[in-house]
């Protein structure tokens, strides 16, 4: 690997030469297309030579001989079928050939240009790839086949920069860094893996580069790039860079990686940087960020700061963000403070935010959810706790719905347990929901219900929607069945379907 570096000119004439040779072999090849159409039923025949009689090859044959018969609008929907329905086909290169081919032969260059661009770009080693380059100069598309010669000749030199690394670190971290100085513009690609090379592998001795492009780059994408390997350097002074770049600049982006970047690096005074912020950044959306990487730190001191935000703030992002970040930590004591801000929090908006948060914790908190039911008025409150026992497996929330749908409670709060059973599709709630409809008197309930059948898959729920269909008084009723039986799509439902209408 060590010639790499000794032969490092010829290496850089050997791409170029690479590059003209792809060229001369394009034009050659549109020098020699006469477009002659024996020519091209002869090399598509001898592609066809080597290849089974399977059912896509059977749509390739058909599209070869609409092509040797010249009828090129048949011959494109016939390559267009193959491509549709076999896109992972060992030989989906050869019909994006053709299929571009025959759209070309109808004038149609700019569609004809699309199933061979993506032949360029996908199948770099297709021997159809100089043909379909051809096809694309002879159209007047040179630019389009120069920018995909243009995309090799950048991975080549992504590849030969990883090699290098391997082989020679020093020189490798020299040549990247004179590189990324010379800010090449035709090749994007490689200045990214050079900044993402020099992050990982480039130690202490990359740090002054990475910084300049964090800092100044107008690349923002390399800027992020720099920062991100900067942080996994875990360096109390590159901390402080970071600090002074977050306090300099406004881009949301860079402030968003630098604080990113600023927790993963685990210094003291990246985290206390994290933490101001999240109290008083003057961004709310950054704002959101730190206090999410602060819920993600998972000690007690940062536990507190994020109760003490809460308290002292009153923007509603920030108290959404500070509920989801309580609510993924595994604690007691953020379990209590969701609790709290359940039972009284300020607005009912809150409130409910924090009981679909609560119900986020499964079996932890569901006898406290079961308890604010019951003490709790507010029918907005009630509805919020119906959904967390709706997301909640345990048994005993199924058992409160139930309890609940058929119960004295206002009609909107059954409706919304019914609901909630219904969408479980659980075949025991969906037993039990049939049970009711069968017993319910009220007929805006038993509307409820048969919403609740339709949205269910159990067969169950089908059946007892044909059984309304067929049997039931109500006119209304039995045509909201129909209505639902025609959803479902369920085979049984669309036969029973097909008997009404005999």
């Amino acid at each position: 690997m060590k010639h790499l570096v000794t032969y490092r000119p010829q290496i850089r004439a050997g791409l170029a030469l690479l590059v003209v040779a792809a060229v001369v072999a394009i034009f050659t090849i549109c020098v020699q297309r006469t477009y002659s159409h024996d020519q091209d039923i002869a090399k598509l025949n001898r592609f066809m030579q080597s290849k089974g009689n399977t059912a896509s090859m059977q749509i390739f044959r058909e599209g070869r001989d609409f092509i040797e018969a010249q009828n090129w609008q048949k011959a494109a929907e016939k390559f267009s079928d193959f491509i549709k329905g076999y896109p992972k086909d060992k030989d989906l290169d050869a019909a994006l050939y053709w299929y571009g081919y025959a759209l070309q032969k109808q004038n149609r260059t700019d569609d004809a240009a699309v199933p061979l661009l993506r032949l360029i770009n996908k199948f770099p080693n297709s021997s159809w790839r100089n043909d379909a380059q051809a096809l694309l100069v002879v159209m007047g598309r040179k630019s389009e086949v120069e920018q995909a010669l243009q995309r090799d000749n950048c991975e080549i030199k992504m590849l030969a920069l990883q090699s290098l690394f391997q082989a020679d670190q020093d020189r490798a971290i020299a040549i990247a860094t004179e590189a990324l100085r010379a800010n090449p513009t035709q090749c994007p690609g490689f200045s990214a893996a050079a900044v993402s090379m020099l992050g990982s592998q480039g130690g202490a001795r990359a740090v002054p580069l990475l910084l300049d492009i964090a800092r100044s780059n107008p690349d923002v994408k390399l800027r992020l790039t720099a920062i991100k390997r900067l942080g996994e350097q875990h360096s109390d002074q590159i901390t402080d860079e970071f600090i002074k770049l977050y306090d300099a600049d406004r881009n949301k982006d860079i402030r968003i990686q630098i604080l990113r970047a600023l927790v993963e690096s685990r210094t003291q005074r990246g985290a206390a940087k994290v933490l101001e912020i999240a109290r008083s950044g003057d961004d709310i959306a950054v704002r959101q960020y730190a206090i999410r990487w602060v819920g993600e730190l998972k000690d007690a001191a940062s536990l507190d700061e994020l109760i003490r935000i809460y308290d002292a703030d009153k923007t509603k992002e920030i108290r959404y963000q500070i509920l989801r970040a309580l609510a993924e930590r595994d604690d007691a004591k953020a379990h209590a403070k969701l609790f709290e801000i359940a039972k009284q929090g300020d607005t009912p908006e809150l409130r409910v935010e924090a009981i679909r948060r609560l119900g986020d914790h499964g079996h932890i908190a569901l006898d406290d959810l079961l308890q604010l039911y019951t003490s709790e008025t507010n029918v907005q409150i009630k509805q919020g706790l119906l959904r967390a026992f709706g997301e909640n497996n345990d048994p005993r929330a199924r058992a409160k719905l139930l309890e609940i749908a058929r119960g004295s409670d206002p009609i909107e709060l059954r409706f919304y347990a019914i609901r909630q059973l219904g969408q479980k599709n659980d075949e025991q709630a969906v037993d039990q929901l049939v049970a009711m409809y069968d017993s319910e008197k009220n007929q805006q309930l038993r509307v409820f219900l048969i919403r609740a059948f339709g949205d269910s898959n159990q067969k169950s729920a089908v059946r007892k929607l044909m059984s309304i269909a067929k049997n039931d008084p109500s006119i209304e009723l039995r045509k909201l069945a129909v209505r639902y039986l025609g959803e479902s799509k369920d085979p049984e439902a669309l036969k029973f379907l097909e008997e009404l209408l005999k």
